[in-house]
């Protein structure tokens, strides 16, 4: 006896909703992450989708979270047992109501215990090496990537007072908060702090330039009320900041930070929490301007 094998033809779709997004955020100053797009347009309705089709109720996935119910019977995720692995920060985007019939059986074990017991039920699995690369840019290198799809075409690198200091091959090659492969020799070490894909200027600046205190988001997806927010994290592996929420409309909200933080770029993702519950998530959708 076995377990029937199913294979879903999706290379169309991730070829449209990831890495098409992947290259024209880049082509358009936005820092994308393919990891956030799967999830929000492919694998969960996918998987979903092949469920209803065989009479399946649940979906599960390896992910490393856990799914909760509030008391008021709202679903959400929340931080898995083992926070080095956490993922609930790429999967905020996950309609609600497939996160209700979705399972993280590995939530609630640590990635040592995950792998001891694939060891001890001779699963080949137990002993795959840890990936942090793209899945479809195994080499890691993204802009050659980027640049075998899209024109890159030569600008300026300038100072936020306009002042050229150097040359550049393309846009494509540069994220606010990238410090190396500027280009550019100065005394003190200069950042990305803006990316004009429109003038062909990429902005530099030192590194207090990146700090900001108010983080605009929009494409909001809530599984709680905003007003239960406490934190924000804006980056994969970055700390959680307390935050305040004020709903500015058209679907789109602005988070104070307590404190100032670096390396907010649009197309992120900024993730809200209640503790260590997800509240809701969506994406940075302009450069913050306001500074400490």
């Amino acid at each position: 006896w076995g377990l029937p094998h199913f294979t879903l033809n999706l290379k169309e779709i991730f070829d449209r909703r990831v890495m098409n997004d992947f290259v024209g955020s880049y082509a358009a100053g936005r820092t994308p992450n393919p990891c956030v797009s799967c999830n929000a347009h492919v694998k969960f309705h996918a998987a979903s989708f092949l469920a209803d089709k065989l009479g399946i109720k649940h979906v599960a996935t390896g992910h490393y979270a856990r799914v909760v119910e509030e008391p008021g019977g709202a679903v959400t995720m929340a931080r898995p047992a083992d926070a080095s692995k956490d993922q609930t920060y790429v999967l905020w985007p996950v309609p609600g109501e497939l996160l209700s019939r979705t399972i993280f059986p590995l939530g609630e074990y640590r990635k040592e215990e995950v792998r001891r017991i694939a060891e001890e039920r001779g699963l080949a699995v137990a002993y795959t090496p840890e990936s942090q690369d793209i899945c479809f840019i195994p080499d890691g290198n993204y802009r050659g990537f980027v640049r075998k799809k899209v024109a890159a075409e030569p600008g300026e690198i300038v100072d936020k007072g306009g002042r050229t200091l150097g040359k550049h091959a393309g846009v494509v090659d540069f994220t606010v908060g990238q410090r190396r492969g500027i280009g550019v020799s100065a005394p003190t070490p200069l950042y990305v702090t803006e990316v004009r894909p429109s003038q062909k200027q990429v902005v530099v600046g030192r590194r207090k330039d990146l700090e900001v205190r108010e983080v605009r988001v929009g494409d909001l997806n809530w599984f709680l009320d905003c007003g239960e927010v406490d934190s924000v994290q804006v980056r994969y592996n970055s700390v959680p900041m307390s935050c305040e929420i004020e709903d500015l409309g058209d679907g789109e909200v602005r988070a104070r930070l307590a404190e100032p933080v670096t390396g907010v770029a649009p197309g992120q993702s900024a993730v809200f929490y209640k503790g260590d519950r997800v509240v809701g998530g969506g994406v940075v959708c302009q450069d913050p301007q306001l500074r400490p």
